[in-house]
């Protein structure tokens, strides 16, 4: 067997990934206790996959419930309207927090399912303030100073659904990219003095979309940037600058990238630079076949 063609060829990622048939699962089980090789790729993969999940493992704020329950009892001894706005309130709250707050959503949710969680909570508190907003219209002038005050927590509200609607959307295209078999995953370990560095690669040769996942590259200078590097034909080919910090474990796409046989990612000026400085590589990797 071919070790390193067998770990570029996908079969792994998608053995992790739970989307191989049983015969496919019982045929990469077996490579993994015959070849080493196979088994740490598939153990890197593993821990890799767990430290995303737990990056966008979340808990709602806390004590959030309490703070609507106080609000509505607050305008229940004014208006006799707020008792039926407080068991709208109390009902979706039941159904927003049935989950335990106090241990986490925790690692038992798919990533996508926390978000859709944390979606939830944001809509069902915007719809108690504007049943709120709508009664405190109604009342005297003495509530204006109140009704400022919701119109405020509103828009931030709103502004907090659109956030958490734009990171749905941006784990929903990663789960995507995971799943999808025409993606192929190219490891890019350190080179020269920077052994224990790594980033990986995952590359559509059709499609020639890329898509690189920095999980393990050092901090770079204020005025630095790494930049990602293509060869074709013995030629480095710009794919683009990509982030760290709190991108460091998402997946950032970069340039399209055509007919490439490796990958290498450069430490540059911030911005980027037309060709790579050699003495400043960190991480290189060949694509299978």
């Amino acid at each position: 067997m071919d070790v390193q063609r067998y770990i570029s060829s996908g079969l792994i990622e998608n053995h992790v990934t739970g989307l191989l048939s049983e015969s496919e699962s019982r045929e990469v089980l077996g490579a993994i206790q015959q070849h080493p090789e196979v088994k740490a790729a598939a153990e890197a993969l593993q821990v890799d996959m767990e430290r995303y999940i737990q990056l966008w493992a979340a808990k709602p704020p806390a004590g959030i419930k309490r703070q609507i329950m106080d609000r509505l009892h607050k305008n229940e001894a004014d208006d006799p309207i707020a008792a039926e706005t407080e068991t709208f309130t109390a009902a979706t709250n039941e159904n927003t927090f049935s989950e335990d707050t106090d241990a986490g959503l925790g690692l038992n949710l798919s990533q996508l399912q926390i978000w859709q969680y944390s979606a939830a909570a944001a809509i069902a508190l915007l719809l108690g303030s504007v049943v709120m907003n709508v009664v405190s219209y109604g009342n005297a002038s003495g509530y204006k100073q109140q009704v400022s005050s919701l119109q405020a927590e509103q828009a931030s509200l709103l502004a907090e659904k659109d956030a958490l609607k734009e990171q749905l959307d941006f784990t929903q295209k990663e789960n995507g990219v995971m799943k999808d078999p025409s993606f192929k995953w190219i490891r890019m370990p350190g080179v020269g003095k920077h052994t224990g560095v790594v980033a990986t690669i995952c590359w559509n040769p059709q499609s020639k979309e890329t898509f690189i996942l920095a999980q393990a590259l050092p901090e770079p200078p204020a005025d630095k940037q790494y930049q990602l590097w293509a060869i074709v034909n013995g030629k480095p080919i710009d794919a683009g600058v990509f982030e760290l910090g709190s991108k460091a474990h998402t997946v950032q796409k970069v340039k399209a990238v055509d007919n490439a046989q490796v990958f290498a990612v450069t430490l540059e000026k911030k911005g980027g630079s037309p060709s790579p400085t050699l003495e400043q590589m960190f991480v290189a990797g060949k694509v299978a076949g």
